[in-house]
């Protein structure tokens, strides 16, 4: 009898152990380090300049971003990277470290993000943010960012931290 209170206790703790463990409801759960990036402008007629990537070395840990299951976020950057057409601003903005919030809700097979604070974008400029998963287990975040002007777009690769990368 002992020994069958003992298997039902035994049962009783793995179950309630395993029901314990909390599982991401979004597969964009986690923190995602920045691998590479390419940013460029855009016309308004569709002509591209200022094509510029960033790879591997340019980004230091702080270079992520971190989703949550309740459907918030953030994006940090160490450095800010601007097209090579936008060089003036490329010299200014190097040495700030910027961390901006967002929620993001599912659209489709995408994650669309939306910044917490409406002072990422004064002005009425427009930013859309979007995430979408590649393959080999990484993450793109496109950015378009609308100064009235152009379009300043930006497509960041992530892997997740403590996989491999692309």
């Amino acid at each position: 009898m002992k020994l069958k209170i003992r298997i039902v206790m035994i049962i009783g703790l793995a179950f309630g152990l395993t029901s314990c463990i909390k599982e991401n409801k979004y597969p964009i759960v986690g923190t995602w380090g920045e691998l590479k990036l390419r940013t460029y402008q855009q016309s308004y007629a569709g002509v591209i300049s200022g094509d510029t990537s960033y790879v591997g070395p340019a980004f230091s840990q702080d270079d992520h971003a971190q989703f949550n299951n309740d459907g918030t976020g953030s994006i940090q950057l160490y450095h800010h990277y601007y097209p090579s057409t936008l060089e003036g601003l490329a010299a200014a903005g190097n040495t700030a470290t910027t961390n901006i919030k967002y929620n993001f809700t599912v659209v489709g097979g995408k994650y669309v993000l939306n910044a917490q604070s409406p002072f990422n974008s004064p002005g009425g400029f427009a930013t859309t943010d979007t995430v979408s998963f590649v393959d080999g287990g990484g993450m793109l975040i496109h950015s378009t960012f609308d100064n009235h002007q152009f379009y300043i777009i930006s497509d960041a690769y992530y892997a997740k931290q403590g996989h491999q990368p692309l």
